[in-house]
């Protein structure tokens, strides 16, 4: 960063969990909870705000990301899968699923657009190259594949105007950006930021009211916000433990930044030298962001 005087920010611990692949956070306005995913413990966890209580709400296969339907249901995708969670009832059901070739392949990151589908991508167990894709399921169920040949798909959001989607694949570690519109196209594919290899990984991905990137990077200590116009880092924070898998807005006035980890990837050496690997960390901000998209059912 240009900027040596600027203060870094730090990330605190908000809850010590030894999460082994911490992901998906989403922020519940109306029960003020955090939502998130343990993807190879199987469980998918609520943590109350106001208690710091930290309820399993879904045990499964491999849940890797959550998406709000209601107030009390989601959608989880687990696996092949994709379910519908009832927190009144607590019962869940088949809502789509897709039958792969490979069955290695797994859902990965997803997310509700402006326009309420569900776009949710796909990834090899192992992390081999180009095995993934990126599909919309509308709510229908209709399924199509926008996008292959991707090795590891995650963070996605939407720019304020709704015009543009954003999409990262780890491996490759870029930033996309498409045009977006109100049928839930993407066109133009371009690439807006290129992550340098010593910052770590992108992986999962939010954005602000001023229209930045906020980017949890695998490896890197940290989430860097980004700047999609320029591709400038214009902000940084330091988290105390090396995987740092994902991000999202929530809080009163939505301006905490939560922040999940993982144990997995690490040694034993590294995992006793940063101990609380797996756990969700928060930062107040400067900024704030936006309630995520519900899918319409």
């Amino acid at each position: 960063m240009k900027n040596d005087k600027k203060i870094i920010k730090k990330a605190l611990l908000w809850y010590n969990i030894k999460a082994n692949l911490g992901e998906g956070p989403l922020w519940v306005t109306h029960s003020k909870e955090l939502l998130w995913v343990d993807i190879k413990g199987g469980l998918v966890y609520a943590i109350n705000a106001i208690t710091r209580v930290n309820n399993v709400i879904y045990k499964g296969n491999k849940p890797s990301c959550i998406v709000q339907v209601s107030n009390h249901e989601f959608l989880i995708a687990d696996g092949h899968k994709i379910v519908l969670l009832n927190l009144i009832t607590k019962n869940y059901n088949e809502f789509a699923s897709l039958k792969f070739n490979n069955l290695n392949i797994r859902f990965n990151d997803g997310k509700a657009d402006p326009n309420s589908n569900l776009w949710i991508g796909t990834m090899d167990k192992n992390a081999l190259h180009n095995q993934g894709s990126l599909y919309l399921i509308n709510h229908k169920k209709k399924i199509s594949e926008k996008l292959n040949n991707i090795t590891i798909s995650n963070g996605m959001t939407w720019s304020l105007d709704a015009k543009t989607m954003y999409y990262i694949d780890t491996f490759e570690a870029k930033v996309y950006a498409f045009d977006f519109n109100e049928k839930s196209e993407i066109l133009n594919q371009r690439v807006i930021i290129d992550v340098p290899k010593e910052l770590g990984m992108p992986d999962g991905m939010t954005i602000d009211n001023n229209g930045n990137l906020w980017i949890a990077m695998w490896g890197g200590f940290s989430v860097i916000c980004w700047n999609p116009s320029s591709g400038k880092i214009i902000d940084k924070i330091e988290v105390e433990v090396p995987n740092v898998t994902c991000c999202v807005f929530g809080g009163e006035n939505m301006d905490t930044l939560f922040i999940t980890t993982a144990r997995y990837g690490l040694s034993s050496a590294e995992l006793e030298k940063y101990p609380t690997s797996g756990s969700v960390f928060y930062t107040k901000m400067n900024v704030s962001g936006f309630n995520s998209n519900y899918f319409k059912i």
